[in-house]
């Protein structure tokens, strides 16, 4: 269990941070990050861009056991390198993480008695969307990107929803799985359920 000590004390300062990993989660090729404080707050050497790009993350679930839900991120495009990121780069299967830190009076991550800094969430984004609106008033165009995101139990229950009940395809995933090789034979094996029992009977024949 995580000891969060910021929560005890009077006043509670926190926001929310995104990590968006492109690539795979080990060797990442591009990193953003955002957060929704007033100013850029760097983390374990990753540098958080302040309010103006994260608009809003979705709700977390919060259940005994693992469940399936999704999450969306929300960012602004008033920065035209917001909706580049989505338009230009593979974003789709990339890693999104989700952290809550605790601030200090000079807007930074409590580090006493440990590091106010937590993981919420981890996920495989699945879609984007682009909403694009134009504002008469500042005469710009206003565009908001919409980021989804499964949790790797989804993405663990589609993988093993399309495997195909036979010898060459559960073999293709567990190579030395045997329990699918008797699969055909069963297929073509014809089985009169609710029939009565009908014993068989050996007959030894003895020569004389």
């Amino acid at each position: 269990m995580t000891t969060i000590n910021a929560v005890t004390s009077p006043s509670i300062r926190h926001a929310e941070f995104v990590k968006l990993s492109i690539g795979t989660l080990g060797s990442p090729t591009t990193v953003y990050a955002f957060c929704n404080a007033g100013a850029a707050i760097t983390v374990d050497g990753t540098s958080y861009t302040n309010l103006g790009s994260l608009l809003g993350v979705g709700d977390v679930q919060r259940d005994i056991k693992a469940t399936s839900d999704d999450m969306t991120v929300t960012l602004t495009g008033i920065d035209p390198a917001n909706v580049a990121l989505v338009l230009s780069a593979n974003i789709k299967g990339s890693i999104v993480e989700i952290f809550r830190g605790f601030l200090d009076t000079n807007n930074q991550i409590i580090t006493t008695p440990t590091q106010q800094f937590f993981k919420r969430y981890q996920g495989i984004i699945s879609n984007v969307s682009i909403n694009e609106s134009f504002d008469i008033k500042l005469r710009t165009r206003i565009a908001t990107c919409s980021i989804s995101s499964s949790s790797m139990r989804r993405v663990l229950d589609n993988r093993l929803a399309g495997v195909i009940t036979n010898q060459n395809s559960w073999q293709t995933f567990y190579p030395n799985d045997t329990s699918m090789n008797r699969v055909e034979v069963i297929q073509s094996t014809f089985f009169d359920f609710g029939a009565p029992v009908k014993q068989q009977t050996q007959t030894n024949a003895s020569a004389e």
